[in-house]
């Protein structure tokens, strides 16, 4: 595995598989929110993105950075897939468990009522450990470097859930709780799809119910840093839905949700650099990692800047016409997201520099604080400015996060801020030099490529 991904040429193949599966997950996802808006509202839209948050936050805590470690260690080749799959069964079935338990004490306590209630209450209870199953599974393939094994589950979960979703639509039966049922059935046919990509044999049962608790220890003691950041950065990223539903309206969250889901498109590119990104970068020396990371950032950044700006153009005539007249308030709140979108994209590929480096703290660091400041512009500005605040609010953390990766990646590596945002003329050549290779049809082969 160490020589995967060393070449130019099959680092860009590599980016490339995760690219087009990314833009196939994101639109299959993109035609579920449109369903969903179509056939629910936005008021129902709103209570379905409420539990789906929740179950995101939840599985997020209940996985402990398992899978992070998983990515890690075996990226780094200190322990075989063989012995992390096993540690990561057994996490699967206590996360099982206390979620059982929990949702069942819940409900003894308050009701069946938590955003959604009834039986649509009770589908908690399979979703938080689908979830993290899905996040376990997929993270040995993630560290593994099996791309498009990766991309493959990926595309499963989004058709599967297109498919059952518009089947309920048709038999006009898609309500919040077919949504639910719609979206945790997807993952757990996108797991046992990963179960079967990454070997049941590969399981040692005696150690799956009888972990190594060194191994189990190193796992957590690793992925619960960069967890921490995830689950904060998760806050940044949907938080504000909670005190959108609190402060205004469960309706202003579906169109929250609209806007955010359809900025968030912006993110394909950044979103396939960094899973490539974050094995090579871990498996190359210092040196190596220093060279290929600002190139990497800067058109990273510059890519999503232009997929930004055509977004914001076209969304305007784009929201009415696809997701209904009644999310037309979706438009104003995504041009206020945009310019932190963008910001993000940028900052991915630093972020998995650092954690290739073993410094995942500086990334939970950025992310708490940026977490604190949004929350902070939250309560100032949606109780007044509502949706519109809480863009506002979203869009300057995120470009807080930016500065503060790009602070705590300088302080590891002394690169100039031009190097790092914004493109060189050796681009303008390297770009010429890709586009050459596509047009005679050797863009995607590593031996055509040159450094």
């Amino acid at each position: 595995m160490e020589d995967q991904g060393r070449t130019p040429g099959s680092f860009l193949l590599s980016v490339n598989i995760v690219f087009f599966s990314q833009v196939a997950i994101y639109g299959l996802a993109f035609l579920f929110r449109v369903l969903l808006a179509r056939s629910l509202g936005d008021d129902g839209l709103g209570v379905y993105s409420l539990f789906y948050l929740s179950v995101l936050i939840a599985s997020g805590a209940g996985n402990l950075g398992i899978g992070l470690g998983s990515i890690y260690f075996l990226s780094k080749g200190d322990y075989s897939l063989r012995q992390l799959f096993s540690s990561s069964v057994f996490a699967i079935g206590v996360v099982a468990a206390l979620t059982s338990i929990v949702v069942a004490l819940y409900a003894l306590a308050f009701g069946d009522q938590a955003f959604v209630s009834g039986r649509a209450y009770w589908l908690y209870a399979p979703t938080i450990p689908v979830m993290v199953t899905y996040v376990l599974l997929t993270a040995l393939l993630h560290g593994s470097s099996r791309f498009a094994a990766l991309a493959s589950v990926g595309v499963v979960q989004g058709l599967a859930a297109l498919a059952i979703a518009g089947g309920l639509y048709l038999a006009d039966d898609l309500d919040v709780f077919g949504a639910i049922l719609a979206w945790t059935g997807s993952f757990t046919l996108a797991g046992v799809v990963a179960l079967v990509l990454v070997g049941v044999g590969n399981i040692d049962w005696r150690d799956a119910l009888r972990p190594r608790w060194d191994i189990l220890r190193r796992q957590v003691g690793y992925g619960a840093q960069g967890q921490v950041s995830n689950i904060a950065q998760l806050l940044n990223f949907r938080f504000d839905q909670y005190l959108v539903a609190a402060f205004v309206a469960r309706a202003s969250v579906g169109h929250y949700a609209v806007a955010v889901g359809v900025g968030e498109t912006v993110w394909w590119v950044s979103t396939a650099v960094a899973i490539v990104m974050l094995p090579r970068l871990t498996g190359l020396e210092k040196e190596q990692a220093d060279e290929l990371t600002p190139v990497v950032s800067r058109n990273t950044l510059l890519v999503s800047a232009l997929a930004g700006a055509a977004i914001v153009a076209v969304s305007p005539l784009a929201i009415p016409l696809v997701f209904g007249d009644e999310f037309k308030p979706a438009v104003t709140p995504l041009i206020l997201l945009m310019p932190g979108l963008v910001a993000i994209s940028g900052s991915r590929v630093l972020a998995s520099y650092l954690f290739s480096r073993g410094k995942v703290m500086y990334n939970t660091y950025t992310t708490l604080l940026t977490l604190v400041v949004m929350l902070a512009l939250d309560l100032a500005l949606i109780p007044t400015l509502e949706v519109k605040g809480a863009a506002i609010a979203s869009s300057l953390a995120y470009v807080l996060a930016m500065v503060s990766t790009i602070w705590f990646y300088r302080r590891l590596v002394p690169t100039g801020l031009k190097e790092l945002l914004l493109p060189q003329p050796a681009d303008i050549e390297h770009y010429r030099g890709l586009l050459r290779r596509i047009v005679s049809g050797r863009g995607s082969r590593p031996q055509e490529s040159t450094r």
